[in-house]
């Protein structure tokens, strides 16, 4: 095999790699277009980011120091 032979196996496995990398996120995209219209609306709630409440002043130790 030349180095000419082995630069155009790794051109053919990167255009066929990013070929298959999008063909599957088309295909969950659509599945899961498809299947949001059957699920419930609690299952379609954003999961963004979660903080905690702040802890309220009550709930304080009375030997902590404010």
């Amino acid at each position: 095999m030349t180095f000419l032979d082995l630069i155009d196996v790794i051109v053919l496995t990167c255009v066929v790699t990013v070929l298959l990398t999008l063909f599957a996120q088309r295909i969950r995209r659509y599945l899961k277009d498809h299947f949001e219209q059957y699920l419930s609306p609690r299952y379609l709630k954003s999961r963004g980011v979660r903080r905690r409440a702040p802890a309220s002043p009550s709930l304080r130790a009375p030997d902590e120091s404010v």
